[in-house]
C-alpha cells in the first residue's frame, strides 16, 4: 500500500467536542536550539510501520515524546496525536479523544457516524469496529500515537485497546507511550511478531549523542572528558542531562553576573566545580526525580526504595533482610514492570540496580526523612552478605554501619585472599577508615596497615609503626615483620639487607603465600648483588609455590623479576615475552605489576628505537600512576625511562623535568643510591650531548660519593652508573686512559656475573675511551666486542645515543667488513675472546655485517648495503613471494623460539620448518636466523612491538 506523501503534522480544524482539549491532540513542538538525530532509534521506530503496534516503554525523563515527535516529522505517513492525562480514564472521554485525533488527519472518520459512546464494554467494541471498518477503506496509512499511556488506569480501556489492537487493519498503526508496560497481552503480540519494543537501554544517549546534545542542543562548551563524566554519571539518561546542563548554565551567569568579559579559565574553573560536585542531590534533578517518579509511588513503593537505596545491587532475599519484610520479589518486579529507573543484572532477573542519580537522591531523601535508620540498615545488609560469603560487601556494610569490630574481624580473616587476587587497593580502602590500631590486640590488621603504608611510600610513617610493632607483638608475626623490612631494604635499593632479613622471615614459621612472597623477595636481593645464578634459583622456587598453591600477585611478582633478569643478561626478546604475557593479565595484576610492565616495555621499544610503543607503554604507566596517586620504586623507573623517550624528541627541558620528578620519587624511602646514580648519569649524558660541560660537572660534583670507600660500599649497579657518569666527563676532556682504568675493572665483573646489559654498555664507553687515547685497533676490536653482544637482543638506541663519534667508528667497522671476500664475514675478535662472549650471550652467529647495516640505518647514515642484501628483483616482489605459513615462522623466529619450539607450535616436523627457513633465507638472500630477522625489520615485514602478533 503505497503512503500519501503529505505533512504527517498537517490536519483539517473539524468541529470539536467542547469536552475535549484541542491541545492534547497536537504533536508536542519543540524548543531545544536543536534536536538531536537518533538514526538508529528511527530505524527502530521504521520498523514499527510494518508492525501493528510500537511500545515506547522507559522512566521519565529518557525522550520518548521527543523521540517519536521528532522521527513523525521525518516520516510521509500521517500522524494522529493524543497526550493523556489522568483526567481520561473514563472510557468515553479517551476514546473520543482517539476518534478526534484520528478524524483529524482522516475526515472520513467522524465521531458523528458511530454510535453514540457509553461505558459499556459492548458499545465501545462496537463503535471501534466501526471504526476498524472506516480505516480499511482508506488509501493511506495512519499512525496514532497515544502518549503518556501510564496515565491510563482503567481495565476497561485495556480491554478495548486490545481488541483495538488484535484486529488493527494494515492501515493504522499504534504507538504507545509509556513509562512502563500496559497490561495488554505483550508476550502474545512478540511471539505473533506484532510488536516493536524501545526501551530504555535504546532510549540512553551514548557518548556521542551526549556531546551533541550538550555541546549544540544546550550550546555548552565542554572537554570531552567533562562531557564523557557527565555521560557517565546519569547513564544517558536525557532529562539528567538536560538539568544538569541547566544547572551549569545558571552557575556560569551567577558566576560572571560583574564580569564584561568572562575568561575561559572562569568558565573552566565554574564547570570542572559542577562536574566534580554532580550528584543526585543537585537540586533540579532532586526535584525532577522528587516530583515526576518517587511522590507518584504508593506510600509501600515509596518506603522500599528508600530502604534499599543503601544497596549496589538487590536481590529478593537481600531485600527482605535489609527491609524486614517478606515482599522483595514481589516489589523487584513491580519495580522493574513500572521501569522505576531499575537495571536487571542477570539473565534471570534475580539482581537488580538502580539507576545512579536515583539511588543518590533516595540516600539522600532516607537521611532527610529517618536518619536512625541508616545504621541498622547497614548492619543487617553486613550479616547478609556475610552469611552469603560475599565478603567485599559484608566489610563495606560493617564500616557504613559503624561496626568497626565486625569490620575488623571479617578484614583479618579474609584481607589475604584478596590481596593474593591482586586486590590490594580494595584492602587498604578499608584500612584507612581505623585511623588508629592495637597492635596487641589487633596485630595482622596493623601489619595490614603497615604493609599499606610500604606500599603507599609513606617512609616515615612505616618505619615507625614497625618499631612499635617489634616492641608490641606475638613471635608469630615476625615472619611478617621481617619480611616487609626485606621489602624495604629493596626499595631503599640495599640488596644485602634484602637478603638478610628475607633469610629471617624464612627462619619463621610463615603461611604459603608470605613464603612465597619471601622467596621472590631473596631472589630479588640477589639479583640486586649482581648474582643471577641464585637468584634466578630463588625466583623459581617463589614461582612454584606460588602456581601450586594459585598465588597469582606473588606469580606475577615472580615473572616480574624474571623478566628483569633476561634484561640484565642482554636478551629483550625474552623479557618482552614475559612482560607482553603479563600486560595480558593486567586485570588480575597488582598495581606495582602493571606499572612496572608499563615500564619495563616502554624501555624495550624505546632501545629498539619504536617511539610510538614506547610513548604509549610510558603514557600508559603514567595513566596507572595518576590514578591511584602511587609512589615509589617503580615510579621512578617509569620516569626514567619517560625522560630517555623524551629525549629522543630532543625535548631536553622535559626530559631534565623528568628525571627531576625521578629524583624527588626515588627519595620516599630515602635515598636509593641506584636510582640516584642513574638519575645523574642519565643528566649529565643530556647535559654533555648539549655541550653544557660546566652544568654536567656541576651535578656530579654534588651528588657523587664524598669517598672512594663509599663508592665502594654501594650496590654494583650504582657503582656503575657512577663510573660511567665519571667516564663521561673525562671523555669530554679526552682522558681516555683514565676512563679505561675505571671501566675495565666493572667491565670484567659484569662479565663473570653474565650481566650482558651492564656489560654492553661499559664495553662501548671503553670503546669511546680507547678512541679518545687514538688507539684505532683496541677502538674496533672493542666496538665489535659490544657488538657481539648487543645483536642477539637488538640493541639499538645504545649506540646511536653515543651520537657522531660512533656514527664514524661503526662506518669505518662496517668499510673493512664490506672488504672482506666473503659475503658475511668472520669476525675478527680473537677465537679465546669469540668463545667467552658467546659463552656470555649464549648466541652462536658471528657478527651480522647486516647488523651494523641497521645501526648506521638508524643513524641516518647513508651507505650502501652489504652484497648479501642487495637484490636482484625489486624489493616488493621479494616480500610478496613469502608465504603466510613463511611469515608466522619468520615472526616466531623473532620472538627467539628455536626450530623445536616452532614446530611444536605449529604441529609440524623440524624438518618442515628447516625447509621453510631455507625458504625465508632464499628469499631474503640472507644466511641465518639474525640475517633473516634483521632483514625482516628493515624491509618493514616485522615491528619490534608486534613480533607476537605473528
Amino acid at each position: 500500500m503505497e503512503r500519501e506523501h503529505r505533512d504527517p503534522l498537517r490536519y483539517t480544524t473539524p468541529t470539536t467536542d467542547p469536552l475535549l482539549i484541542t491541545t492534547k491532540l497536537t504533536v508536542p513542538l519543540q524548543y531545544l536550539k536543536r534536536i538531536v538525530p537518533r538514526p538508529h532509534v528511527y530505524a527502530l521506530l521504521d520498523a514499527g510501520l510494518e508492525r501493528p503496534l510500537i511500545l515506547v516503554t522507559a522512566p521519565a525523563g529518557f525522550g520518548k515524546t521527543t523521540l517519536v515527535s521528532e522521527w513523525l516529522r521525518q516520516q510521509n505517513c500521517p500522524a494522529a496525536w493524543v497526550s493523556l492525562e489522568q483526567t481520561d480514564n473514563s472510557p468515553t472521554r479517551f476514546w473520543h479523544y482517539v476518534i478526534q485525533a484520528l478524524h483529524r488527519v482522516y475526515p472520513d472518520i467522524n465521531i458523528h457516524n458511530y454510535p453514540p459512546l457509553t461505558s459499556e464494554q459492548e458499545n465501545i467494541e462496537a463503535v471501534l469496529t466501526a471504526l476498524i471498518n472506516t480505516v480499511t477503506q482508506m488509501n493511506t496509512e495512519v499512525i496514532l500515537v497515544l502518549d503518556n499511556y501510564q496515565t491510563i488506569t482503567v481495565p476497561s480501556i485495556h480491554q478495548a485497546l486490545t481488541f483495538l489492537v488484535e484486529h488493527l487493519p494494515p492501515q493504522l498503526h499504534l504507538a504507545l507511550l509509556t513509562r512502563y508496560d500496559p497490561p495488554l497481552p505483550l508476550a502474545r503480540l512478540r511471539v505473533q511478531g506484532k510488536l516493536v519494543e524501545i526501551r530504555t537501554p535504546n532510549l540512553r544517549f551514548t557518548q556521542a549523542e551526549a556531546e551533541t546534545f550538550l555541546t549544540q542542543a544546550m550550546g555548552l562548551q565542554l572537554l570531552p572528558a567533562e562531557v564523557h563524566t557527565l555521560a557517565q554519571h546519569t547513564e544517558g539518561w536525557i532529562a539528567g542531562l538536560q538539568l544538569a546542563a541547566l544547572s551549569i548554565q545558571n552557575r556560569l551567569e551567577s558566576a560572571t553576573d560583574n564580569i564584561l568579559t568572562p575568561t575561559w579559565e572562569t568558565e573552566r574553573s565554574v564547570i570542572k566545580q559542577f562536574i566534580d560536585t554532580f550528584t543526585g542531590t543537585n537540586k533540579y534533578i532532586m526535584h525532577y526525580l522528587t516530583d515526576e517518579v518517587l511522590n507518584q509511588q504508593p506510600e509501600e513503593i515509596q518506603q522500599f526504595l528508600l530502604e534499599t537505596s543503601i544497596l549496589d545491587q538487590l536481590n529478593a532475599s537481600l531485600c527482605d533482610a535489609v527491609t524486614g519484610q517478606h515482599n522483595g520479589e514481589t516489589l523487584l518486579g513491580t519495580l522493574e514492570q513500572n521501569n522505576l529507573f531499575m537495571n536487571v543484572l542477570d539473565n534471570q532477573q534475580h539482581w537488580y540496580r538502580y539507576d545512579r542519580l536515583f539511588a543518590e537522591l533516595l540516600r539522600y531523601r532516607l537521611m532527610q526523612r529517618t536518619p536512625e535508620e541508616l545504621l541498622p540498615l547497614h548492619q543487617r545488609a553486613s550479616h547478609w552478605y556475610e552469611q552469603h560469603e560475599m565478603f567485599v560487601e559484608a566489610i563495606q556494610h560493617a564500616l557504613e554501619a559503624d561496626s568497626r569490630e565486625h569490620a575488623a574481624d571479617l578484614i583479618e580473616q579474609h584481607a589475604w585472599s584478596y590481596i593474593q587476587q591482586g586486590q590490594e587497593q580494595l584492602v587498604y580502602s578499608w584500612l584507612t577508615q581505623f585511623p588508629t590500631l592495637d597492635v596487641t590486640t589487633r596485630p595482622m590488621l596493623a601489619f595490614l596497615h603497615i604493609r599499606m603504608l610500604f606500599f603507599q611510600a609513606q617512609s616515615e610513617a612505616c618505619e615507625q609503626a614497625l618499631i612499635q610493632a617489634r616492641q608490641s607483638w606475638q613471635p608469630e608475626m615476625l615472619g611478617y615483620i621481617y619480611d616487609l623490612y626485606a621489602s624495604i631494604a629493596l626499595a631503599q635499593g640495599n640488596g644485602a639487607q634484602a637478603i638478610k632479613h628475607a633469610e629471617q622471615a624464612l627462619a619463621q614459621n610463615q603461611a604459603y603465600w608470605l613464603h612465597s612472597n619471601t622467596l621472590i623477595t631473596l631472589g630479588a636481593g640477589y639479583l640486586m648483588e649482581g648474582n643471577l645464578e641464585v637468584a634466578l634459583q630463588f625466583i623459581n622456587d617463589g614461582a612454584r609455590l606460588s602456581h601450586t598453591h594459585h598465588f597469582a600477585p606473588m606469580l606475577q611478582r615472580a615473572n616480574m623479576y624474571l623478566g628483569i633478569i633476561a634484561l640484565t643478561q642482554g636478551n629483550l626478546h625474552a623479557a618482552l615475552q614475559i612482560f607482553q604475557q603479563l600486560q595480558l593479565e593486567h586485570s588480575t595484576n597488582t598495581l606495582w605489576c602493571n606499572v612496572a610492565t608499563c615500564t619495563h616495555l616502554a624501555a624495550i621499544y624505546q632501545e629498539w628505537n619504536d617511539l610510538p610503543a614506547a610513548l604509549e607503554q610510558s603514557q600508559q604507566a603514567l595513566q596507572l600512576v595518576e590514578q591511584a596517586g602511587y609512589e615509589g620504586y617503580t615510579t621512578a623507573q617509569r620516569f626514567i625511562v619517560a625522560a630517555r623517550i623524551t629525549r629522543l624528541q630532543n625535548d631536553k627541558a622535559q626530559a631534565m623535568s623528568l628525571l627531576n620528578q625521578a629524583e624527588q620519587s626515588s627519595q620516599r624511602f630515602g635515598t636509593n643510591p641506584t636510582l640516584l646514580a642513574q638519575i645523574t648519569e642519565l643528566r649529565i649524558h643530556i647535559l654533555l650531548q648539549s655541550r653544557e660541560a660546566a652544568a654536567a660537572r656541576q651535578w656530579y660534583q654534588q651528588y657523587k660519593p664524598e669517598h672512594q670507600e663509599q663508592l665502594e660500599q654501594l650496590p654494583h649497579d650504582a657503582q656503575e652508573y657512577w663510573a660511567c657518569a665519571q667516564a663521561r666527563l673525562l671523555l669530554d676532556e679526552a682522558q681516555g686512559r683514565a676512563a679505561q682504568a675505571l671501566l675495565i675493572p666493572l667491565l670484567q665483573v659484569a662479565q663473570q656475573q653474565g650481566r650482558i646489559a651492564s656489560a654492553l654498555k661499559l664495553t662501548i664507553l671503553l670503546t669511546l675511551a680507547y678512541y679518545a687515547e687514538g688507539n684505532t685497533q683496541q677502538t674496533l676490536l672493542t666496538l665489535e666486542q659490544a657488538l657481539l653482544l648487543a645483536e642477539p637482543g637488538g640493541y639499538m638506541r645504545i649506540f646511536v645515543d653515543e651520537g657522531a663519534v660512533m656514527v664514524a667508528l661503526l662506518t669505518e667497522l662496517y668499510s673493512r667488513y664490506q672488504r672482506k671476500p666473503l659475503n658475511e664475514p668472520q669476525s675478527t675478535t680473537s677465537p679465546e675472546k669469540q668463545r667467552h662472549l658467546k659463552k656470555m650471550t649464549g648466541w652462536s652467529n658471528d657478527l651480522s655485517l647486516g647488523y651494523i647495516y641497521t645501526l648506521l640505518h638508524s643513524f641516518g647514515a647513508e651507505i650502501q648495503p652489504p652484497l648479501w642484501l642487495v637484490s636482484q628483483e625489486n624489493e616488493e616482489a621479494q616480500i610478496d613471494k613469502l608465504s603466510e605459513r613463511e611469515y608466522t615462522v619468520l615472526g616466531l623466529i623473532a620472538e627467539g623460539h628455536s626450530n623445536q619450539e616452532i614446530a611444536q607450535k605449529l604441529v609440524v616436523t623440524v624438518s618442515t620448518i628447516k625447509t621453510h627457513l631455507n625458504n625465508i633465507y632464499a628469499k631474503l638472500h640472507v644466511h641465518t636466523r639474525l640475517q633473516a630477522v634483521t632483514r625482516a625489520y628493515d624491509l618493514g615485514l616485522l615491528r619490534r612491538s608486534e613480533v607476537q602478533s605473528h
